[in-house]
């Protein structure tokens, strides 16, 4: 007998009647194509810079306008970022994703049908605007679909594809390169489209996210979704979705209390400490960017024929090597980041990203081929370690560390912040490759040891944490700015609510763990109890 309230026979059902788990994979395959999408857009430039077809078609360009058709692209992802900071809200986050999809598909077409710098400029805009509009709402859509203990997984399959587009770039530009004329470029930029069919096609049948039906006051539709993605064939009126409901109600309801949003708020901290939030959502993305990781995923052939003296072939093999390498590693993330937390990966991870540009640039000071092969080892170290924290951490933290009347605001904000910086790497690498080489590494590993410091005394773990607990992280004896003793363990307040063997700070005890127990929703208990009753 069907219950009366089960979500099947009320409510609209989402990717063909899935539920629970299987639908919750979906929302995370659909967010992971966008970010396939935005890995690939990153890599297939770093190829074709150094390709002789694409250069005779641009009149070869020198290294200062090389940089700029690579950067305008991030100048229209920041463009695109701040465009959802104003009407994110009001839109919502499908119809973010769907602009997105649109514009980047006008870009690419734009690029693919090139025949001067001028009009690939603006194809790199426009396929940029989009961009922006998928890399701040994305994140922040699947976080808001998924239960506490698997967001980290969930998000970090984002940044696993990231990876894997770019690997899928490098070896798209091999294959083509044993073809001859325009098509050797030509079809590289085209494929994006393929990727955008698909994404848009994946997200249609999806639902939307219930905090910001919530908001809009669509109320029995949030329950409904809310109930589908919590197991299979819940009812709506079931005590874990009646609870997750009232808490997300509940914060509403305390955030409405404030009046209608207002820009200034973003500089104003109050209770919440809304001002400290963006600083250091947006600082993290800031220190992603500034960590050095696309000298490597945009300029790795040309850095490897113009400084070390690479032919052309070899170097988009070593190119791929190392988009192979930051692929694999990046499995790690998304099965630790739940375990382990957000800290330690960000943490650790900067020292050993700091030690890597160490290496590599004391071995590139009195270059010779052997010390200059020898330099590659370390950056395929490099590409492994920013892989496991620093390539999925910041995307997920942007958006679960702000309370939901500031969410998008945050997350387009934070992205906006990765792409200026992002845009200021890109630009600025190949002069500085030019002009004062080997010490371009030693920038970036004085930066990361900073980043590293920062990261330890400044950010406390949200792992383990509902979106609408992590308030309590800046509240009452959390009111504080550094987050560590002075002995440098982390406060029990900042602490992850399921205790790590590999917290460096020593500071969780198994009795935290135990607190930390009923944090979340468990639906996959649930699940397995409703699928046994049934």
């Amino acid at each position: 007998m069907t219950d009366t309230h089960d979500v099947g026979s009320r409510g609209q059902r989402y990717a063909f009647g899935l539920q629970g788990k299987a639908l919750r994979a979906n929302i995370s395959i659909a967010g992971a194509l966008g970010f396939l999408l935005f890995g690939y857009d990153q890599g297939f430039l770093s190829g074709l810079i150094a390709e002789e077809s694409f250069l005779k078609q641009f009149n070869y360009p020198s290294s200062g306008l090389l940089g700029t058709i690579s950067a305008i692209y991030e100048i229209g992802c920041f463009c695109g970022a701040i465009l959802v900071f104003i009407v994110g809200n009001r839109l919502g986050r499908k119809k973010c994703i769907f602009m997105g999809a649109f514009l980047q598909c006008v870009g690419a077409i734009l690029q693919t049908s090139a025949f001067g710098v001028p009009q690939m400029i603006v194809g790199r805009i426009v396929c940029g605007l989009g961009n922006g509009f998928n890399t701040a709402t994305t994140p922040l859509w699947v976080s808001e679909l998924v239960p506490a203990e698997s967001r980290g997984f969930h998000v970090g399959i984002e940044g696993n594809l990231i990876a894997f587009g770019i690997v899928m770039a490098y070896y798209f530009n091999i294959g083509m390169s044993y073809t001859t004329g325009p098509v050797q470029w030509r079809l590289v930029i085209a494929f994006q489209v393929v990727i955008i069919f698909f994404q848009v096609l994946w997200t249609a049948v999806l639902p939307e996210s219930p905090r910001w039906l919530s908001t809009r006051g669509r109320h029995e539709e949030a329950t409904h979704i809310l109930a589908q993605i919590s197991g299979k064939n819940l009812p709506t009126d079931d005590p874990a979705v009646v609870s997750l409901k009232k808490d997300i109600d509940d914060a509403i309801a305390l955030e409405l209390a404030d009046g209608p949003w207002e820009f200034t708020e973003c500089f104003k901290n109050g209770p919440l400490k809304v001002r400290r939030r963006f600083l250091l959502a947006i600082g993290l993305q800031a220190m992603q960017q500034l960590s050095g990781i696309n000298v490597l995923v945009y300029y790795a052939p040309h850095t490897l024929t113009t400084d070390i003296g690479m032919d052309y072939m070899p170097s988009l093999h070593v190119g791929a090597g190392l988009g192979l390498t930051y692929w694999v590693f990046s499995f790690i993330g998304i099965y630790f980041l739940d375990k382990a937390g957000r800290r330690p990966p960000l943490i650790w991870g900067a020292f050993g990203c700091a030690l890597c540009f160490l290496c590599a640039g004391l071995l590139q000071q009195n270059i010779t081929p052997t010390r200059a092969k020898a330099s590659l080892t370390f950056f395929f170290l490099y590409e492994a370690i920013f892989a496991i924290g620093w390539l999925p951490v910041p995307w997920l933290y942007a958006p679960e560390i702000m309370p939901l009347r500031h969410r998008t605001h945050s997350a387009s904000i934070a992205a906006a912040s990765d792409w200026i910086f992002n845009y200021l790497v890109v630009q600025i690498t190949p002069v500085s490759i030019s002009n004062i080489r080997w010490k371009t590494y030693m920038i970036f590993f004085v930066l990361n040891i900073v980043f590293a410091i920062t990261v330890w005394l400044f950010y406390p773990e949200t792992t383990g944490r509902s979106l609408e607990e992590i308030d309590a992280l800046f509240m009452g004896d959390n009111d504080r700015l550094f987050v560590v003793d002075k002995r440098g363990r982390l406060l029990p307040g900042f602490r992850q609510k399921a205790w790590s063997p590999l917290d460096p700070e020593n500071g969780s005890t198994q009795d935290d763990a135990e607190k930390g127990k009923d944090g979340g929703l468990h639906v996959d208990h649930q699940e397995e109890y409703n699928s046994g009753s049934s």
